[in-house]
């Protein structure tokens, strides 16, 4: 094999691996191990608040059979698909959950798998571009390739997770259930430092904005 495709294939899985680590890993508990159990669910109040507050019609709601608190949007405004980890949707309460979901939703209605999308995929022939320009070795491949991933965490960071943050506290009936659920984010990933704020790793490894940042955010709306 070329040694350029050799080049080229490290750099796009190292980069993909580093950047999309949490997407990968959520959906690689459905098929690896012990495995996450998935089921949908009908929620009428979820259906009707996603509606009346975006404009957007869930086509399914997948709820992961997982104690961890997360969520996740797939699919474009005209597919859209939420997914609600099980410990999430047990935990919150409604204003609490109001938050997520209107987060979720504004990914979508925000076009911002696709903005992520071509995010990664300016990264992706940048960094491919650099390899060649610069006749870079496999070592100077892997180099790139994390350098790229870190600094295109950091941009969809403040150029989508913050926007999502921001469309869905404006629009929460009660800004205090961001508050709460800031804290029992908190407590349900104290011992993980990919989210534990402060962690140099969530830093630079994580899409989201900090939990102070979100309070920070949701006292504005109330003052």
């Amino acid at each position: 094999m070329d040694l350029f495709i050799i080049k080229v294939i490290i750099f796009i899985i190292i980069f993909l691996i580093i950047t999309n680590w949490f997407q990968i890993y959520s959906f690689s508990k459905l098929i690896v191990g012990k495995k996450i159990k998935t089921s949908s669910i009908k929620d009428s109040w979820i259906n009707k608040t996603v509606k009346k507050k975006t404009g957007l019609s869930l086509l399914n709601i997948t709820l992961f059979h997982d104690k961890k608190m997360y969520g996740l949007m797939a699919g474009l405004p005209f597919w859209p698909k939420m997914i609600l980890s099980e410990g999430l949707y047990k935990n919150l309460n409604r204003d609490e959950l109001e938050w997520v979901i209107l987060h979720e939703a504004g990914h979508c209605v925000l076009w911002h798998n696709l903005e992520a999308f071509i995010i990664e995929l300016v990264f992706i022939f940048s960094g491919l571009y650099l390899i060649k320009v610069f006749e870079l070795n496999l070592l100077g491949s892997f180099l790139v390739s994390i350098f790229f991933s870190l600094i295109c965490i950091q941009i969809i960071r403040w150029s989508i997770e913050y926007f999502a943050d921001k469309y869905s506290i404006n629009r929460v009936d009660n800004p205090r259930g961001v508050i709460t659920a800031q804290d029992k984010f908190r407590k349900n990933y104290f011992k993980n430092p990919f989210n534990k704020e402060g962690s140099i790793l969530r830093f630079l490894l994580h899409w989201n904005i900090t939990y102070s940042k979100r309070i920070e955010m949701a006292k504005r709306r109330l003052s």
